[in-house]
């Protein structure tokens, strides 16, 4: 079973992109390490761990507290995560920032473009805070 899609899709992304002459790239560092897990579902996502790969030993038992690299859902709940911070601050940023979230992200990536390098300027650092 299917949730549903909230990443934004790559073609309108792209597209986007080429709007305007001055370009502002980035990439949130270690996005995925930071979409954690509801405390109740930390037992559905337990491993088992071998001390140094020893598996004549007794395997340690382990919880994620982060949401797993590479399962099909991260790309979607980093995304929630990412529009319902946009969102829970509207009325302390601007509405470019805000729509740059919401429009201008795929996943962990943003592509956006703007009039001058001023407004790149202003526009990152009210990313930064936002996103911090």
């Amino acid at each position: 079973m299917h949730g549903p899609d909230l990443t934004n899709n790559l073609f309108g992304v792209l597209n986007r992109f080429r709007q305007e002459a001055i370009a502002l790239v980035s990439d949130i560092e270690g996005m995925f390490h930071q979409v954690k897990v509801d405390p109740k579902d930390y037992d559905a996502l337990r491993f088992l761990w071998w001390q140094d790969g020893d598996l004549t030993q007794q395997p340690v038992e382990y919880r994620m507290v982060v949401h797993l690299f590479g399962s099909t859902s991260l790309p979607s709940c980093a995304s929630f995560c990412l529009r319902k911070t946009a969102l829970d601050n509207t009325g302390d940023f601007g509405h470019q920032v805000i729509d740059t979230v919401l429009k201008n992200f795929y996943v962990d990536d943003c592509l956006k473009t703007v009039s001058s390098k001023a407004v790149a300027v202003k526009l990152r650092i009210d990313l930064c805070h936002l996103l911090s």
